[in-house]
């Protein structure tokens, strides 16, 4: 008896010593935070608060724990167990639970000096010098009472048709930019319009949209696949802005808005780039598209037979504030190729979604999306309490079933095209040009000299859905 007292006493000592060493500090949660957070948490990234230092961490614990524990942080929509897609901002179940438990631990400090460098955010998230930058003229938000949507014209100026590599897109607060969508325009008859209701896209090319958070778009460059939208000779880039209401630091009316386009172009002389297309196949508009107070419903639609195999590069799904899941799908018979699942739509986070390898839809296929939308006071994205009617419209507090995608005409072995591998690769991609230090504490040091995230020594220390017309369009070319 006396034996087992002492074992039983040993576990205990042995699980309460365990316990304590293995208990998680700041030192190892911060990493987690800078990693999958700290892309919109920062200062200037249009998040309401930073997670680069334990002050502010610390002030949001209570938000950062609902959000984590509810899914809904980090803003990663799109279910990881039906399609994989390049850069998941996605925590692990180890993460997530060893930053819950921290937080449940009254979220210790622990050692200052094993704290790790923040990361530095440069103002632009590639690398390289743009062939061409553009700034749209500034203007005033005039949001009074809800979200506005404005179009500004930006002449291109290029002398001859290009394609474009890259785009990134560069609000000076990106709190202002619900979301930005750019189209192309050769017909040089679209006006600005700042009345705040330009809910309607003009342009007939896609050439890409800003998201808080959101990736820029870098289209492959390899010799195995060279991809970019094709921009004709004096074209006007037509921006449409969508502008919330309210920001972190109140309401927006009478903020000024300026907005930066970098543009990288393949070079002139080469012929081998193959024409991305943007279409919005899965769109309905019917007379019986609304929700009614309190009631959940499920809507879906389906495009055309498509006439020609195509190669989708990436899928662009898009709602409003009732709809809480997304599923979208191509088939043929029994036959499904699916495409994207979104079990928390968030209307304040949408992006681009690319895929790891380009999904080949072969002709006959259909394509097919259903979303459910969820008009109850349960629903916190509800715009109304209590809940009302919704219908089908251009507004944000409407409701949206449009879904589009870039794609290519379907090569033999596109399939099989690494695209994740490509763009990892991709030197306009390189992120290490980009890690420096943010502020120096005590750990950021090592026998008197300064490190980057990389280990390396530094010798001076450095100081995110589109809108579309009201009809139909599908996938066809003939």
């Amino acid at each position: 008896m006396k034996k087992i007292f002492h074992i039983l006493v040993f576990c205990c000592f042995y699980f309460i010593s365990t316990n304590t060493i293995c208990q998680n500090t700041y030192a190892d949660i911060i990493p987690i935070l800078h990693e999958k957070c700290a892309t919109c948490h920062r200062d200037g990234g249009g998040a309401p608060f930073s997670v680069l230092n334990f002050d502010e961490v610390y002030s949001n614990l209570a938000e950062i724990y609902h959000e984590v524990s509810e899914g809904s942080m980090p803003t990663w929509a799109a279910d990881t167990s039906y399609v994989h897609f390049i850069n998941e901002r996605v925590l692990t179940e180890n993460e997530k639970e060893r930053l819950l438990n921290w937080i449940d631990e009254s979220a210790p400090l622990g050692d200052t000096t094993q704290i790790p460098l923040a990361p530095v955010f440069p103002e632009t998230q590639l690398n390289g010098t743009p062939d061409l930058i553009l700034n749209s003229p500034t203007f005033t938000v005039n949001a009074t009472n809800q979200d506005v949507y404005n179009t500004i014209v930006v002449p291109s100026g290029i002398l001859s048709e290009r394609y474009i590599r890259a785009i990134e897109i560069i609000p000076e607060n990106p709190e202002l930019a619900h979301h930005i969508v750019i189209n192309a325009d050769e017909s040089g008859l679209v006006q600005n319009d700042l009345t705040g209701n330009s809910a309607v896209l003009f342009g007939d090319i896609m050439v890409g949209s800003y998201a808080p958070g959101a990736n820029p778009i870098v289209f492959p460059n390899s010799p195995e696949l060279k991809m970019g939208v094709k921009i004709p000779e004096n074209a006007d880039l037509i921006l449409q802005v969508h502008t919330p209401f309210y920001t972190s630091l109140g309401p927006s009316f009478g903020m000024e808005i300026d907005i930066q386009i970098r543009i990288y172009f393949f070079p002139e002389d080469d012929t081998n780039i193959r024409d991305v297309y943007t279409e919005i196949p899965l769109q309905y508009w019917g007379e019986d598209f609304f929700i009614l107070p309190n009631e959940t419903k499920t809507i879906s639609t389906e495009s055309d037979e498509i006439d020609m195999s195509i190669s989708i590069f990436s899928a662009m799904p898009h709602s409003h504030k009732l709809c809480t899941d997304i599923l979208i799908y191509a088939y043929y018979e029994s036959d499904t190729i699916p495409l994207i699942k979104i079990d928390k739509w968030d209307f304040e986070h949408q992006e681009y979604y690319f895929y790891k390898n380009l999904v080949k839809i072969p002709s006959e296929y259909t394509l097919y999306a259903e979303h459910t939308y969820d008009n109850t006071a349960e629903n916190h994205h509800n715009p109304y309490s209590p809940p009302q009617l919704i219908t089908a419209g251009l507004f944000t507090n409407d409701e949206m079933l449009a879904d589009g995608f870039q794609f290519l005409i379907y090569q033999e072995g596109d399939e099989f095209i690494n695209i994740d591998s490509i763009l990892n690769n991709d030197p306009l991609l390189n992120l290490s040009n980009s890690v420096g230090i943010q502020e120096i504490i005590p750990n950021m040091t090592r026998n008197d000299k300064i490190y980057d995230l990389l280990g390396r020594e530094l010798k001076d220390a450095p100081n995110g859905l589109p809108y579309i017309q009201n009809r139909k369009k599908y996938i066809k070319f003939h």
